[in-house]
């Protein structure tokens, strides 16, 4: 095998002239000489200045008003919207009481009504013992008319009833039942 040898190529560089142009000078343009302001322009200009801070300092005082008017129209419905938030929970105060109340109502119609059914009969009769003595000297009889006492249950005031809540009643009222029952168990009466 042969072995070949490559052989590098060196150039040199080339160097071409490159002809760089130079700028044409060209005379600036004739400077304007100012416009020499009179002395009633001069005062034209300063009153236009003083009107010009005049007008901005009014459109400031019109900006500042609108925004304190703003403020001020929400500051009114926030108190509206306070005062109607506060309406509606006095009505809803009311309205729960209201319910409380014919709650109540219906509670002590409802007791009213199992203590007249639970009340026997045998009250409205009364039970009337005479014993009569006859003498044998004046044959005067002499009545004496004894009557039972019973033990009446001690009612609660109209004022107790409304004091006390509807869960209070309830278990009260349940606690009673329980009572009578176990007593008409033991003793075979009705109480």
């Amino acid at each position: 095998m042969s072995s070949k040898k490559t052989k590098q190529i060196i150039q040199e560089p080339v160097e071409e002239e490159i002809e760089i142009e130079q700028p044409i000078e060209t005379p600036p343009p004739p400077i304007k000489p100012k416009k020499i302001m009179t002395e009633q322009a001069l005062q034209n200009l300063a009153k236009a200045r003083i009107r010009a801070q005049e007008r901005k300092t009014e459109l400031k005082e019109l900006n500042s008003k609108s925004k304190a008017l703003k403020e001020e129209q929400l500051r009114q419905q926030a108190e509206e919207y306070d005062k109607i938030k506060l309406k509606k929970k006095q009505e809803e105060e009311i309205e729960l009481k209201q319910k409380q109340q014919k709650e109540l109502e219906e509670v002590i119609k409802k007791v009213e009504r199992e203590k007249v059914k639970t009340e026997p009969e045998k009250e409205k009769k009364k039970k009337i013992k005479k014993i009569i003595y006859e003498s044998d000297s004046d044959e005067e009889e002499e009545v004496i008319v004894k009557r039972k006492q019973k033990n009446k249950p001690i009612l609660n005031s109209y004022m107790q009833l409304a004091n006390m809540s509807v869960e209070q009643q309830i278990k009260n009222n349940l606690q009673e039942e329980k009572i009578k029952n176990f007593m008409n168990q033991l003793t075979g009466k009705r109480f």
